[in-house]
This record gives structure tokens, C-alpha cells and sequence, in this order.
């Protein structure tokens, strides 16, 4: 974990999404949590060590974010999507997945139970704790409930899965268009320092590379409807974006797994179906 501002605390190198807590003049807040049991507790013994736990803030509805969140004792907030989905998961099946991911973990995981939030939000928030304001404000893209959390005293801003910095992206329930415009609402913020969702931390001069990554995605597929492809010969054959990015800590051997998965979801944002027959 590094100390990034006077308050400010991220951790970009274990496995499972970044995250990282402030410390303000009346405790400390949280934002996202290990996707490991056992990476939590260790995070949970050094943020006892700068005062106590007020809130946490979950930034989307996938389970690298909230995993961890179970093994704290405070409330949560987040878009009301991400509570929604989170009550909507299969417990059974993510306690198995997560239990795979280290021999500590099955034991940490027994009789889990998800510490989902209890204030939510639609379109954006504010939260004052102590010296500290804290932003939070829907940005649709990567997922529809993604929110970009703004530290205005300290000009940081956790972006979520928006950005991918330097590492894969997943785009395998995104919306390509909305994200396009949230990476420009992100540059619109007056912060400066970007605590990426996936990668080491950057600035609003990554936006450009992200943003075109994004829409050379969409190209792509829609290249492969054009020369008549269904999409299962689409999932089989547009792999030529599979090595252009590493894959971020703990994902070695996935990028064949999410280029599919990427090609699957925009085939049916381009032709209109799956999650995207319906209105975001």
C-alpha cells in the first residue's frame, strides 16, 4: 500500500481491483476492498492503525470490489444498482470462485455473508466526513452502475473500472458509448490524480489511450457483423486484441477468456440484444 497524498492511501498490486482508504479529522473512509478474505484482514489491521472505519464505498456491482467489504463493520454506500445486484448474486457459486483463489481463503469464507450497502444512490452524493468532502458521482460504462469517487480536499479521484491503466480491459457487460462520455466527464473534474480501477495510477493523460482503446474495440466487432459473422464465429475468431495489454495482477492466463467475453457483449450492443435490448 502506498501513500499517494497527506490522507490518501491505494493499493494497485495484489489481486482484485485497487482500493484505498482517507484519513480525515473524524476517521477513515474506505473505498472499494480486496477481492481476497485474507488480503481484507490485512487491510483491516493497518487501517485500525489511523483511526476507525466510518464508511465504505463500493464503486461497482462486480465482485473484486465488495468481496472484501464483508469483513469490515461499516456501513456501505454505493449506487443503488450495485446493492441491487449484489442481493441478486449466487453466494454459493462466488464463495466458490473466491475459495479457489488461495488455501487461506476457504476457511476465511465460511459462513460468508455480503455487507451490502445501505445508502445508495442514482445519480450522485455527497458525504462529509470530518475535514473531507466526498464526491460520488454515476459514471456509466464498464458496468451501468460504475461511480467515480472525487477526494476534493486531496484532488484525487478513484475512477473505477473506467479506466484500465496499462492493463486488459473488460468490456464484457459495458456499454462503449457511455463510457466514452464518462471518460469525458472524468476529464472535466477538476482532480488530478487518478487511482484507476485496474493498473498503476495515472492522470488525465491516460484518458485519450483509454478512450481510443475502447472505441477500436466496438470497431472491431462491428467489422466482424459487417463481413456477415454470427456470433459464435465472432467469439471463435476475433482474437487479434488478446496480447495488447498485459493482464492486471492475479489474472496470468485469462485474456483468451475476456477477449470472448468482450466480443460477446459487443456483438449484442451493436446488434441490439442481450442486456442491451433493453435501455440502460
Amino acid at each position: 500500500m502506498q501513500q499517494i497524498t497527506k490522507n490518501v492511501y491505494v493499493e494497485t498490486c495484489i489481486r482484485g481491483c485497487n482500493h484505498g482508504f482517507v484519513t480525515t479529522s473524524d476517521g477513515v473512509v474506505l473505498i472499494d476492498t480486496p477481492h481476497k478474505p485474507s488480503d481484507a484482514l490485512k487491510l483491516k489491521a493497518e487501517i485500525a492503525k489511523h483511526g476507525q472505519l466510518r464508511y465504505i464505498i463500493n464503486t461497482e456491482p462486480h465482485g473484486d470490489h465488495w468481496t472484501g467489504t464483508s469483513y469490515f463493520d461499516a456501513p456501505v454506500i454505493a449506487h443503488a444498482g450495485v446493492r441491487k445486484r449484489i442481493l441478486e448474486t449466487n453466494m454459493q457459486e462466488h464463495v466458490a470462485r473466491v475459495g479457489g483463489f488461495g488455501p487461506l481463503e476457504p476457511e476465511l469464507l465460511k459462513g460468508y455473508r455480503p455487507n451490502a450497502p445501505v445508502l445508495t444512490f442514482e445519480e450522485g452524493m455527497t458525504l462529509h466526513v470530518g475535514n473531507h468532502t466526498f464526491e460520488c458521482i454515476a459514471m456509466p460504462g464498464h458496468t451501468a452502475y460504475q461511480a467515480a469517487i472525487c477526494i476534493k480536499e486531496e484532488g484525487v479521484v478513484f475512477t473505477s473500472d473506467n479506466i484500465f491503466h496499462k492493463v486488459q480491459t473488460w468490456l464484457q457487460e459495458a456499454n462503449p458509448d457511455l463510457w466514452l462520455m464518462s471518460l469525458e466527464s472524468l476529464r472535466k473534474l477538476p482532480e488530478e490524480i487518478f487511482v484507476p480501477g485496474h493498473g498503476d495510477l495515472c492522470g488525465k493523460a491516460y484518458l485519450n489511450e483509454q478512450g481510443a482503446f475502447i472505441q477500436e474495440w466496438k470497431e472491431y466487432v462491428k467489422k466482424g457483423i459487417e463481413r456477415g459473422m454470427t456470433k459464435d464465429e465472432a467469439i471463435a475468431n476475433l482474437t487479434a486484441m488478446t496480447d495488447r495489454y498485459p493482464m492486471d495482477v492475479g489474472q496470468d492466463g485469462m485474456s483468451p477468456m475476456v477477449m470472448k467475453m468482450n466480443v460477446a457483449n459487443l456483438y449484442d450492443f451493436l446488434t441490439g440484444a442481450g442486456i442491451h435490448a433493453r435501455k440502460w
